[in-house]
């Protein structure tokens, strides 16, 4: 049975057992159920990224990199994101690591008595849940043809009007992300939509954050490394999305040398991308693959060169 967000994240409704084999096992079925706005799930393996992250940090060592600020985008459950910084903190690194996803943080509402929903910060529905019971607001292809679609079409649909009424939308921007009062009868709480392992994790900084929209200040020439894992793939993007998300992600780097990583799992369970360092002139050159490669390291290697963006000031650290 999928456990619904307030099962998972209120401990005054919490169904999960203390056990962690059993929570880590509800929270494979929790983030496997959910699917954000732009379509792409919130599901993680473990030790999915192992690879990966030998071969990061077998090349940090090869190049000499000391200093290492490191950014893992569209992170989903954060499961790979705390395996990596183990796997760094292992190899004598001590990082100072920020996670973002687009749906980092969500909110859950009530609805009517029984009937409560999971959105996002623009009140995009996440999950539904009645009387316990968590249902998609979304359907797979495969079920179309038991009609699935149809009764997720009348859940958006009966949830859209309800969420008109309550005054949803204006509610939720009127939090600009903030956490609701204690006394809000419709925004129950915010919850950070990631692994229990991530929470309040003290080593990583978590933000919400769309590698698809103009860079925050706050991430300019910040970081010596970027991750972007199972999100920049011609299954969930146009050639033009990936140019643009690539050239976002590369106005976080803090200059010539730093890394970029991009790789993907492929339906067999192996991982394929490729690790870039960014040039004098802010093109990119290839370091290394993993398997074959990643499917846009054209892309990457013809982006255009562009003017360098004003670095912001960070501590940096280095290996020990």
């Amino acid at each position: 049975m999928i456990p619904t967000a307030k099962q998972l994240f209120l401990p005054a409704d919490s169904a999960c057992p203390e056990t962690p084999t059993v929570r880590d096992e509800m929270e494979k079925k929790f983030f496997g159920f959910i699917r954000l706005r732009n379509g792409v799930s919130k599901t993680t393996e473990i030790h999915r990224m192992a690879d990966v992250d030998r071969a990061v940090i077998a090349v940090c060592a090869r190049v000499g990199l000391a200093s290492t600020s490191v950014l893992d985008v569209a992170v989903s459950s954060g499961i790979s994101t705390c395996e990596w910084l183990e796997s760094l903190q292992e190899a004598g690194f001590h990082p100072e690591m920020t996670a973002t996803d687009l749906c980092m943080h969500a909110y859950l509402v009530r609805l009517f008595p029984g009937c409560d929903a999971l959105v996002d910060r623009e009140g995009y529905p996440l999950q539904f849940d009645f009387c316990g019971i968590a249902l998609r607001p979304w359907s797979p292809r495969r079920y179309y043809i038991l009609g699935n679609y149809f009764w997720t079409s009348c859940y958006r649909a009966l949830f859209a009007r309800i969420a008109d009424r309550l005054g949803l939308f204006e509610r939720l921007r009127a939090l600009h992300g903030h956490a609701p009062a204690p006394d809000d009868p419709v925004i129950t709480a915010k919850v950070q939509l990631v692994t229990r392992r991530l929470r309040n994790h003290k080593d990583i900084e978590l933000l919400d954050d769309d590698i698809f929209q103009p860079t925050s200040a706050s991430l300019l020439r910040r970081f010596d490394v970027v991750r972007a894992a199972n999100i920049l793939n011609l299954d969930y993007f146009s050639a033009q999305q990936l140019r643009e998300g690539v050239a976002h992600l590369r106005e976080r780097l803090t200059g010539p040398g730093a890394f970029l990583v991009i790789v993907r799992t492929e339906h067999d369970g192996f991982n394929h991308g490729s690790l870039f360092r960014l040039n004098e002139n802010r093109s990119f050159s290839l370091l290394q693959r993993v398997g074959r490669g990643s499917e846009i390291e054209d892309m990457v290697l013809t982006l255009s060169a562009a003017p360098a963006v004003p670095a912001m000031p960070a501590e940096r650290w280095c290996a020990s």
